[in-house]
């Protein structure tokens, strides 16, 4: 009984995070917003990568989540990449119709603030990727 009520806590803490479009966010602000709203994720400053500039949080040792905000030359957000492992898609596409105008399979559109945005979903062999990116025009 206990390992299902965290499975169900695991996944609805994930999943609330998939709904949230912060293309455009800077850097604080979306360190602010995680800190606020999904405080079951954990920055990661152990690991680097020297070509992209980016903000990594998980979820610490549950592992079901890894979020990347790749960042522009001015600190702002311009593609986002979440990592979910394969047990919790059924709630994550769940999620992304709730939020999202569905556009295709596993495609979605958002339009905030006038910018339009694409959120796909890509399998992998271990996990599946949501990106959210600026559409192209």
């Amino acid at each position: 009984m206990k390992t299902v009520c965290l499975s169900i806590l695991l996944i609805a803490l994930s999943s609330s995070l998939c709904a949230q479009n912060l293309l455009g966010y800077k850097e604080d602000k979306i360190e602010k917003y995680i800190e606020k709203n999904n405080k079951d994720l954990v920055k990661d400053t152990e690991t680097r990568n020297e070509k992209y500039d980016y903000l990594k949080y998980t979820d610490g040792f549950s592992g079901t989540t890894t979020v990347y905000f790749f960042l522009d030359a001015n600190g702002r957000c311009k593609r986002i990449k979440k990592m979910y492992v394969h047990s919790i898609k059924d709630e994550i596409i769940e999620e992304l119709n709730r939020n999202y105008t569905p556009a295709g399979d596993n495609k979605w559109t958002d339009i905030k603030k006038g910018s339009k945005a694409l959120i796909r979903i890509n399998n992998e062999e271990w996990f599946f990727t949501v990106t959210i990116e600026p559409a192209s025009k």
